[in-house]
């Protein structure tokens, strides 16, 4: 409002269209004629939403995106992409690097020390293709299991 030209009064009074969900109750519920100043309202507002704020990640917070045991190697993909989306500015080489060491399945992880992947592309090549064969062999490993299964036990 104040780039526009708009007085504090108009910026007070226009500040609660601008709010949704808990911050539209935080403002219904202070106090009439609490705050004086919109410079008051806005140190009200950080105070109170400060820790709601979503924080800047760095380029080292991707260290941190590691694939658990409990998880395929599909869903650490999807994971280290939605963490990596947030970092501002992040180069190829230290994604590439930091999805590299947080992959823990142990067959990858031979692959690429035999064969290392020069780029992100090639990187995601080689986990879309350890995928794709998991997946071949667990429904390989189910149809075992259903032949076994049918097949008549002798006496």
């Amino acid at each position: 409002m104040t780039m526009y030209g708009g007085t504090e009064i108009v910026s007070c009074r226009a500040f609660p269209s601008s709010l949704k969900g808990a911050a539209t109750s935080w403002f219904s519920w202070s106090p009439s004629n609490s705050i004086t100043s919109i410079a008051q309202l806005c140190r009200a507002f950080v105070t109170r939403f400060q820790s709601s704020m979503k924080h800047i990640k760095m380029m080292v917070n991707l260290l941190t995106v590691e694939q658990r045991p409990d998880k395929s190697i599909r869903a650490f993909i999807s994971c280290f992409n939605k963490e990596s989306l947030d970092v501002k500015d992040l180069d190829e080489a230290t994604a590439h690097t930091a999805m590299s060491n947080g992959l823990t399945d142990m067959d990858l992880i031979k692959d690429l020390a035999q064969k290392p992947t020069k780029n992100m592309a090639e990187l995601l090549e080689r986990c879309n293709q350890f995928v794709n064969m998991a997946e071949v062999l667990q429904v390989q490993k189910a149809n075992k299991g259903k032949i076994e299964k049918k097949r008549p036990t002798s006496e």
